[in-house]
C-alpha cells in the first residue's frame, strides 16, 4: 500500500500540522537515545508514520519519514549558515535570524528567495529542529557553569601557601593582570605555580568582563572552535553545533586558553563516544 511497482514509496505531501507531529515525535525519540548517530532507528520512523496515519487518515510510510528528514536536515543546514553570515544576527531568546539593513535583506532574498522564511521571523520549533536535524542530541550533559572552568592538569596549587597580601588585594590583582605581574616580581621564588594560575585567571576574568556586556557572537565562536588544532573539521563542526545551542557553555569556551579549549574538546568527544 502506498508504493509504486518499483517498490519505492509514492510522493507524500507534508502539511504544517504533520510536520509539527514529525518534529515532536523525533525530538522525543532523540531525547530517549534513539538517535545513535546522524539518523534515527527504523522503529522511530515507523512510529512517526503510524502516528500521522492515525491522526490524519493518510498513507504515510517509514520511507516518507526518512525522506522528509533529509529535507529537514537541509533546512537546518541553511539556518546554521544564515546565522553566521555577515550582516546577519542571531537572537537566541527569540530564535530569530535578524537582518537590520534593508539592502542586505533584499540582496539575500534576490539571490535566494527560499531564505525569506528564515529571516526576521521566529523559527518555529527551533529546539526540536536542533534535536532532530542537528549533529548532537545532548540536552545538557556537558553543560558547565563559569565556575567550572577546567584548569590544566599541570597546574598543582599548594593551598598551604602564606600570602602577604589580603584577599581583597588578591582579587584586585586578578582583575588587573599588571598587579599580578608586580607581585610576582617582588617575590619571584614564592611559588611560580600560583603565579601561573593567577595570571591565567586574570586573563579569563578580563575576557569574561568584556563578554558579559554582549550576547554570544556566533561568528566569533565558529572562528574560535575551528582554530583548535588536532581535530578534523567534522569533529569541530559537531562541537560548534553543540556550543551554539548551549550559550552559557559557549561563552565559557571562548574565554579559555588554547590549551583549555583543546582539553574541553577532548573531554567532549570522549563523553560523546561513551554515549554520555
Amino acid at each position: 500500500m502506498g508504493k509504486t511497482r518499483e517498490g519505492k514509496a509514492k510522493h507524500f505531501r507534508w502539511s504544517v500540522p504533520m510536520e509539527r507531529m514529525f518534529l515532536e515525535i523525533l525530538a522525543d525519540e532523540a531525547s530517549k537515545g534513539n538517535k545513535p548517530s546522524a539518523t534515527f532507528k527504523p522503529s522511530s520512523f515507523a512510529q512517526v508514520a503510524q502516528a500521522i496515519n492515525d491522526r490524519f487518515g493518510t498513507e504515510c510510510e517509514p520511507d516518507h519519514v526518512d525522506n522528509h528528514l533529509r529535507t529537514i536536515k537541509n533546512n537546518w543546514a541553511t539556518i546554521q549558515k544564515l546565522r553566521i553570515k555577515s550582516g546577519f544576527q542571531w537572537d537566541h531568546n527569540l530564535k530569530m535570524i535578524t537582518v537590520l539593513r534593508k539592502e542586505v535583506y533584499d540582496e539575500e532574498i534576490m539571490a535566494h528567495p527560499t531564505h525569506e522564511k528564515y529571516l526576521n521571523k521566529k523559527i518555529e520549533m527551533y529546539n526540536e529542529l536542533a534535536l532532530v536535524a542537528g549533529k548532537d542530541m545532548a540536552t545538557g550533559s556537558f553543560a558547565k557553569q563559569f565556575g567550572d572552568i577546567d584548569l590544566p592538569p599541570t597546574v598543582d596549587v599548594d593551598c598551604s601557601i602564606d600570602l602577604d597580601d589580603s584577599s581583597d588585594n588578591i582579587t584586585k590583582g586578578i582583575e588587573d593582570p599588571s598587579r599580578v605581574n608586580r607581585k610576582r616580581s617582588r617575590a619571584p621564588n614564592k611559588d611560580d605555580k600560583f603565579a601561573m594560575l593567577s595570571e591565567q585567571i586574570g586573563e579569563v576574568a578580563s575576557a569574561l568582563k568584556k563578554m558579559s556586556k554582549n550576547q554570544l557572537d556566533v561568528a566569533e565562536l565558529y572562528k574560535e572552535v575551528m582554530e583548535v588544532e588536532g581535530f578534523d573539521e567534522a569533529t569541530l563542526v559537531y562541537a560548534f553545533d553543540y556550543l551554539v545551542d548551549n550559550e552559557r557553555v559557549a561563552k565559557a569556551f571562548i574565554v579559555k586558553s588554547a590549551k583549555l579549549k583543546k582539553l574541553w574538546l577532548e573531554d567532549f568527544i570522549d563523553k560523546r563516544g561513551n554515549g554520555n
